[in-house]
C-alpha cells in the first residue's frame, strides 16, 4: 500500500514543524539539574526526599497536580501546566541562578503514550519516551495497517483544556503533512476505520453464524421434545 499517493512526481516544499506538547495536569517530569559544581546543584536531583507531603524527584519523576503545579526543592510550589518543554526549562533555570552558578536544566516528559485502535495488526498503547511522534509513526508502531483499513479517513481523539475533539486525517494525501493532528499529542487516540468490504464481510458472517447457531438450537430443541414425548410414553 502507497502511503501519499497524491504527491506524484513533487517535491514537498514544506514540511511540517513539529509541535511540542504542553505539560498538563497527570504528566510526570525528570527534572536534572547540573551545574560545574555538583555540589551546589545536588539539593534539586532529589532521589527519595518527601515535600510538603508530595514525594518529588523519584524515579516515577515529578508527577504534576491536578491544580497543575509541582513541588521542586528550594523554589517550592511552581505553576508548570500549559508551559512547553523549553519554557520551563528556562524558568527553572533563571529561577535556579539565585542558588546554583550557570545551572544545566534537563526535562523529560516521562509518561507520554498514545493509544492505537481499530483496524490495525496491533492494537495498543504506546510510550513515546521522546515525546515526538506522527500519526505515521502511531501506523508504524501498530504492526503497519492490514488491507482492511481505510487509509484515508483516520480520526484522532484528543483532550484539550477539559473537552474531547475529533478530527480526521487521510494518509492517502500529502495533505496530512499539513493537519493539525499529524503531529500527536500525549495521550491521542488513533482510531482506523475498517472497509466498507470489511464491515459487509464481518455482517455476513454474522448473519452466516447466527443461521447456523439457529439450525444447531432448532436440531436441539426438536430432539429434547422427542426424547421427553418419548419418556411420557
Amino acid at each position: 500500500m502507497v502511503y501519499f499517493n497524491e504527491q506524484g512526481d513533487t517535491t514537498l516544499s514544506k514540511v511540517v514543524q513539529s509541535v511540542e506538547p504542553s505539560i498538563q495536569p497527570g504528566d510526570r517530569l525528570s527534572i536534572v539539574v547540573s551545574a560545574l559544581n555538583p555540589i551546589s546543584a545536588a539539593p534539586y536531583n532529589l532521589t527519595s526526599t518527601t515535600l510538603a507531603g508530595t514525594t518529588a524527584g523519584l524515579a516515577a519523576g515529578y508527577l504534576v497536580e491536578a491544580d497543575g503545579t509541582i513541588q521542586f526543592p528550594q523554589l517550592g510550589k511552581l505553576q508548570v501546566a500549559g508551559m512547553k518543554r523549553k519554557q520551563l526549562v528556562d524558568f527553572l533555570s533563571k529561577m535556579l541562578t539565585k542558588y546554583v552558578n550557570d545551572p544545566i536544566v534537563i526535562i523529560e516528559l516521562l509518561n507520554f503514550k498514545i493509544t492505537v485502535l481499530g483496524e490495525v495488526n496491533h492494537q495498543g498503547t504506546f510510550n513515546i519516551p521522546e515525546g515526538k511522534v506522527t500519526v505515521i509513526d502511531a501506523i508504524g508502531l501498530a504492526g503497519d495497517l492490514p488491507f482492511t483499513a481505510r487509509r484515508d479517513n483516520i480520526t484522532i481523539i484528543r483532550e484539550k483544556n477539559g473537552n474531547r475533539e475529533f478530527g480526521k486525517i487521510n494518509v492517502l494525501s500529502k495533505n496530512a503533512f499539513s493537519s493539525p493532528y499529524y503531529v500527536l499529542q500525549q495521550n491521542d487516540v488513533v482510531y482506523v476505520e475498517p472497509t466498507k468490504d470489511k464491515v459487509a464481510a464481518s455482517d455476513q458472517s454474522f448473519i452466516r453464524n447466527f443461521s447456523i447457531a439457529t439450525s444447531v438450537l432448532s436440531v436441539f430443541t426438536t430432539v429434547v421434545v422427542l426424547v421427553i414425548n418419548t419418556i411420557k410414553k
